[in-house]
């Protein structure tokens, strides 16, 4: 394997390189999932992987030798590292997400003529994939919830609170009378936080970029508790400039894998008929990205941080650890590569593929020159030219006419 070299130097033992990949890995996925039950859990968690990094960090031995100023700062910076690093699931706010039937609709006149009509709300959208697809259809008048007729002066308004509020934001059977094709009936609608929210809220980006700093600096600390540096990450001053152009053909290179693996996985989604699932997931992505109100070039500034951290972790550090632990650079590239893809789950299941094999492309270019500022830059570049797509996608309404041409059953 060329150029590998300087990316092996000092490496750690293979137990070492099994405790320092779960280290890290646990840090990057567990916290975020655990905050959703509670702080008990996350307390636990976080009290763990402090142990657990002083045990790698081993400060007592500068300690012992009279290097009492080494040992203090390593305690201090790992827990600076590990505070930034699980900053978001300790103070980020999350929100249990509301019932939503996943309807659009508008208020409509049912009853008698001018003021004195009584006014209902009919369909005029179902969402694939939501509680109302193969319940409720366009052009269905809800004439009353649960029993309980729409308000006659606001029934939109009425309409959009009752889903709220049903079931006190838990899942649950919502009835509903309807009118279709002339005649009334009752439907019942299994409603309730059936799809996750958004995995991006407003503030989510800024959390991220914090935890890319401590993850970074997590990862600078292991590497100097085994004698490492910048070059063993792949990050060398040398021919920097050369590094900068040439992420432009990497990222234009990262395009063509993304697009080579899009097209089985649509022939798989189609097989499998998840395809309005897949892309509903992906539309969610979208959506509340750019709900989260940053512009293009904010989201680029921050996707230099974000980015690098990805690559930092799962290329220029977990890639030498995978290959200590399988003995060969092409299963390390892939087993890491594997791992990223997991991250991705809020995306769609063929996504992790896709995400997956984009992985794999960045670590063969890593371990083939053994430079990574080429591969980081690529990765925010590629980042943020999907973030502007989007923008577009979602404020033009494409995104909401592509929906409407997908199947979903």
């Amino acid at each position: 394997m060329p150029n590998t070299q300087p990316l092996s130097e000092n490496a750690p033992t293979r137990r070492r390189a099994l405790a320092e990949a779960a280290f890290i890995l646990v840090t990057v996925f567990l916290p975020a999932n655990l905050a959703v039950f509670g702080r008990a859990p996350l307390l636990t968690l976080t009290c763990l992987l402090a142990a657990w990094g002083l045990l790698l960090l081993r400060p007592w031995t500068e300690w012992r030798s009279g290097q009492r100023g080494r040992a203090i700062g390593g305690v201090l910076l790992l827990g600076l590292a590990l505070g930034a690093a699980l900053a978001g699931p300790w103070y980020r706010e999350e929100s249990t997400p509301p019932p939503r039937l996943g309807v659009r609709y508008t208020s409509v006149s049912w009853e008698g003529a001018g003021p004195t009509a009584r006014k209902v709300v009919e369909l005029t959208h179902v969402e694939p994939g939501r509680p109302a697809d193969g319940r409720l259809e366009v052009g269905d008048r809800v004439l009353a919830v649960e029993g309980e007729p729409l308000s006659s002066s606001d029934p939109e308004e009425d309409f959009r609170e009752r889903v709220r509020a049903a079931g006190g934001g838990a899942s649950t059977d919502m009835r509903l009378t309807v009118e279709r094709q002339g005649q009334t009936r009752e439907v019942t609608v299994h409603v309730g936080p059936a799809q996750k929210t958004g995995p991006f809220k407003p503030g989510s980006i800024m959390w991220l970029s914090i935890r890319a700093l401590g993850m970074c600096l997590l990862v600078a600390l292991l590497l100097w508790r085994d004698g490492q540096g910048p070059a063993q990450l792949g990050l060398v001053r040398e021919g920097l400039g050369r590094e900068l152009l040439l992420s432009i053909p990497v990222a234009l290179g990262a395009y063509a894998v993304t697009i080579a693996a899009a097209i089985p996985l649509a022939a798989l989604g189609a097989l499998l008929k998840i395809t309005g699932k897949e892309v509903l997931a992906r539309k969610e992505v979208a959506t509340s990205l750019v709900e989260t109100g940053l512009g293009v070039p904010a989201f680029a500034a921050a996707m230099v941080l974000v980015a690098s951290f990805e690559e930092l972790t799962f290329r220029g550090f977990l890639v030498p650890r995978m290959r200590v632990l399988l003995g060969h650079w092409h299963a390390a590239v892939l087993v890491a590569a594997v791992l990223f893809g997991m991250g991705h789950f809020y995306q769609g299941t063929l996504a992790v593929a896709q995400t997956a094999v984009l992985g794999a492309y960045f670590g063969f270019v890593f371990i083939h020159r053994a430079r990574l500022p080429s591969v980081m830059l690529a990765h925010a570049a590629f980042n943020t030219i999907n973030f502007a797509f989007m923008v577009w996608l979602q404020r033009s309404g494409a995104l909401e006419k592509i929906m409407e041409q997908i199947p979903h059953k």
